[in-house]
């Protein structure tokens, strides 16, 4: 997945990490949430939260091909734990300021987790969670000299967020 370097971190710790825009196949929706999973050409695949003024997900079907760009998942705080082998997850929503005095909604997320990989010169993280296994771009805020894989982590983290989905060039309204 195509990546711009674009990167901002608001008050909170709350902000964007680099810009991916890719072309993808839809491989799981969640009209709750309004989200989706994105299965890219690589095939990673993406969960990313869509705010229900960019798109309303209900009108996808699973083997859909979409354009999308999306704020990648970014990793806000983490702290060492001691872990007893449990995992856990809180998801909350968070306002996120955009440009032209728009809001974006992005869900941010806190968990316990495994290191599974660090990657110091991309400033990723690899973290498996109680529900699945994340890769998450590191804030500029967050040291990663004392962390090691295998290290039990409290991460607190903004998870990716859609800011346009098209399909065959026109928007998913």
């Amino acid at each position: 997945m195509a990546q711009t370097a674009a990167s901002s971190v608001g008050p909170d710790g709350v902000g964007a990490a680099a810009t991916a825009e890719a072309k993808a196949q839809v491989v799981g929706i969640d009209t709750a949430s309004n989200s989706v999973a994105l299965k890219g050409e690589s095939g990673k695949i993406v969960n990313v939260a869509v705010n229900p003024d960019i798109a309303d997900v209900g009108k996808l079907k699973l083997g859909d091909t979409v354009d999308i760009r999306y704020e990648n998942a970014l990793l806000v705080r983490a702290t060492k734990v001691k872990s007893d082998g449990i995992r856990e997850r809180i998801d909350e929503t968070a306002a996120v300021p955009e440009a032209n005095g728009s809001t974006a909604t992005a869900r941010r997320v806190q968990v316990v987790a495994t290191v599974q990989k660090i990657d110091k010169a991309h400033r990723t993280i690899t973290i498996r969670g109680p529900y699945r296994t994340d890769t998450l771009h590191v804030g500029p805020d967050v040291p990663l000299k004392d962390i090691k894989v295998g290290d039990n982590l409290r991460a607190e983290f903004v998870e990716a967020t859609a800011v346009l989905v098209t399909r065959d060039g026109a928007p998913i309204k």
